[in-house]
């Protein structure tokens, strides 16, 4: 497995993928009021390809070998363009900070998936464990609101697919540089994206796309695409699988947050016991995994 190249560069990528994809739920509601799923995906992933691949150019990053090429872009479909597609469309029917919730398990399912060729110590398995429960009591405010069983459904399934492309690069594709690789699946998966909406539906909701919605949209570009899939793709590399994908516990911390700061929603205990349940959970999974990396 890669080594980093500096100790702190690992914990960059991985306040990056916490902290960028944290804001993306609340940032996915507000560009959906005036996008779909599909026309929000097609301008995310074509344009964040472009810029991706423009970053790769100049840097003279190499790209990926050709043999190596049908892995990427399999991954690339299944990362960001399904997961983001069927998130994007759950989250017409329930909150965002559920959606979070739902999601959260990433750890779990790379864990499992991944069980043979990195196994994990007991301690891990409990930190992953304890975290699910900590984000479950994020969210759950017992109160027994409606939530759409469908979207809910499809939204927690969702992460199976990231988990397996996720796994299935680390295994497979082993050549081209974070952003060539990024921007390669993007730009694939924007295109693809494209030709089902022109197939299929409309890029928007209603016709007319807000100030709100392309700000959203932006930041899901430059941010939810550029920074953060890149910053992903190089902790796959250097850490192990759960580990790398413990982000998914603090992501809902994160969108609650901002519910609380931007929607008006209360933080009270049983919020604040949840968050530290869930950064004992992760503080536990690194170094139960570290000797792994």
């Amino acid at each position: 497995m890669p080594v980093a190249t500096s100790p702190l560069l690992p914990w960059f990528a991985f306040a990056a993928c916490t902290l960028i994809w944290g804001s993306t739920w609340l940032a996915h509601k507000w560009a959906l009021a005036d996008l779909t799923p599909l026309g929000l995906a097609s301008l995310r992933f074509s344009t964040a390809g472009v810029l991706c691949l423009m970053v790769a150019r100049l840097s003279g990053e190499r790209f990926v070998r050709r043999a190596e090429l049908p892995s990427l872009l399999l991954a690339g479909v299944l990362m960001a363009g399904a997961a983001n597609v069927i998130t994007a469309w759950s989250l017409q029917y329930i909150p965002s900070g559920v959606g979070a919730v739902l999601q959260a398990p990433i750890p779990v399912w790379l864990a499992l998936l991944s069980w043979r060729s990195d196994p994990m110590r007991l301690l891990a398995w409990l930190a992953v464990l304890l975290g699910f429960a900590g984000v479950g009591l994020v969210v759950w405010k017992g109160e027994g609101g409606a939530i759409d069983p469908l979207a809910a459904l499809v939204c927690a399934a969702t992460p199976l697919a990231w988990s397996w492309g996720s796994l299935h690069q680390r295994a497979r594709v082993h050549s081209g540089g974070l952003f060539a690789n990024a921007g390669t699946q993007m730009l694939f998966s924007g295109l693809l994206c494209v030709a089902l909406t022109s197939a299929l539906g409309s890029y928007t909701q209603h016709g007319d796309v807000g100030q709100r919605a392309w700000i959203s949209a932006a930041w899901l570009i430059v941010g939810g695409s550029c920074i953060a899939f890149a910053s992903y793709q190089y902790l796959a590399k250097v850490w192990h699988p759960a580990r790398a994908g413990s982000f998914s516990y603090l992501n809902p911390v994160i969108a609650v947050l901002l519910g609380w700061a931007l929607g008006g929603e209360a933080l009270g205990l049983q919020l604040i016991l949840g968050m530290g349940v869930v950064l004992v959970s992760v503080a536990a999974l690194q170094a139960a995994t570290r000797s792994k990396d």
